[in-house]
């Protein structure tokens, strides 16, 4: 049954992905997933029309720069990515990508009434090319939007990726297999579990509550993003 609610929650959904040489070898399958992720949103923003507005935000980065091809785009606005907006090359500067991405959607939602926002990070190596941002600057930074509800997935591909993502302080982690079937199976599972948490947030126990509680609910939702059936 549809809740009647005054004001939408702003959904603000953030991929930050990986450019890097390394991932040439996936590049057509790394763009197929991120445009079912974008039709995967625009089911979601249907599903919840009455309560949420989402937004699409697409950082893909390496060591020529951090490129935001989207930019707190309206889902219906979003077009396809296509393939010469993905051009892989050079190195991995992971941590000036998470922390000058977050830094500015930080400062661009800070006076949004109730937002959710989701940050999925995506990368196939390791940091090795970062000069403006250090590890714990980051995890600093995540520490600071974890107070306010957001949520953060960490997908790497590598046998340390936990190890990795607990030092920025994410604990939603996937490890990914770097094939053709793997990185459908790693897109899909990151949608599901977005559209899962949007069921959530959207449930009336939320819709109905003060901004200031469907915070705290999201807060609580986010530390089992992957896991959150229940």
């Amino acid at each position: 049954m549809k809740t009647n609610i005054t004001t939408k929650t702003k959904v603000f959904n953030l991929v930050i992905l990986d450019k890097s040489g390394s991932m040439e070898s996936i590049r057509k399958e790394a763009i197929d997933g991120y445009n079912e992720t974008l039709g995967s949103i625009r089911a979601t923003q249907l599903k919840h029309s009455d309560s949420q507005e989402h937004f699409v935000s697409l950082a893909a980065f390496c060591g020529c720069g951090i490129e935001m091809i989207y930019d707190k785009t309206p889902i219906d606005k979003a077009q396809k990515l296509r393939k010469e907006q993905y051009e892989p090359c050079c190195v991995t500067p992971l941590y000036d990508a998470i922390g000058c991405t977050l830094k500015k959607l930080k400062n661009d939602v800070r006076n949004v009434e109730d937002s959710a926002v989701i940050v999925t990070i995506i990368t196939d190596g390791y940091e090795n090319a970062s000069k403006e941002w250090t590890g714990p600057a980051v995890k600093k930074l995540i520490d600071e939007c974890k107070q306010e509800g957001w949520v953060f997935a960490f997908i790497g591909a590598g046998e340390d990726i936990i190890k990795i993502a607990s030092s920025i302080s994410i604990t939603n982690t996937v490890v990914w297999e770097k094939t053709s079937e793997g990185t459908a199976k790693m897109f899909s599972t990151a949608n599901s579990a977005s559209a899962r948490f949007c069921d959530k947030i959207a449930t009336p126990c939320c819709a109905n509550a003060s901004v200031a509680e469907r915070k705290e609910r999201r807060k609580v939702l986010a530390e089992d993003f992957f896991d959150n059936e229940k």
